[in-house]
């Protein structure tokens, strides 16, 4: 048994309407496949602007999986103003972290729904996953 982190989701595109995040680190829409059974313990939510004319105030991801229950869960997250500098908040990254308890295998993926609200421009999201094996 043992504990890894991974990113599951990431998008670099302003979504105004809930859409399927970027699996992985890749940059296609997809599902992310756990990479070991075990436990998806936290989950972490990064925001970060892309340029000084970046603003995303607020939004949410979903994470889906028909075997949890309840199988979508949503993730609300802060955002950043106008990103002059310094970005985000006093340099630092955007950050919002997610306990959870929740089962997870290579055979039964997980689904990503995002959406930013507030007039976002070039916000930078990633979702990351601690696990235990």
């Amino acid at each position: 048994m043992g504990i890894y982190v991974d990113q599951m989701f990431n998008e670099t595109t302003a979504r105004t309407t809930e859409t399927q995040m970027l699996a992985g680190t890749g940059t296609t829409a997809g599902k992310y496949s756990p990479l070991f059974k075990g436990k998806l313990i936290k989950v972490t939510i990064k925001v970060t602007p892309q340029a000084a004319t970046s603003l995303g105030q607020s939004g949410h991801v979903k994470l889906i999986q028909q075997d949890w229950d309840p199988n979508t869960i949503i993730f609300p997250f802060n955002g950043f103003g106008l990103a002059t500098a310094p970005q985000a908040v006093g340099g630092n990254e955007l950050d919002t972290e997610y306990l959870v308890d929740l089962v997870v295998s290579p055979d039964k993926p997980i689904d990503s729904l995002l959406i930013e609200f507030d007039s976002p421009v070039t916000p930078r999201v990633r979702v990351v996953g601690t696990f235990t094996s």
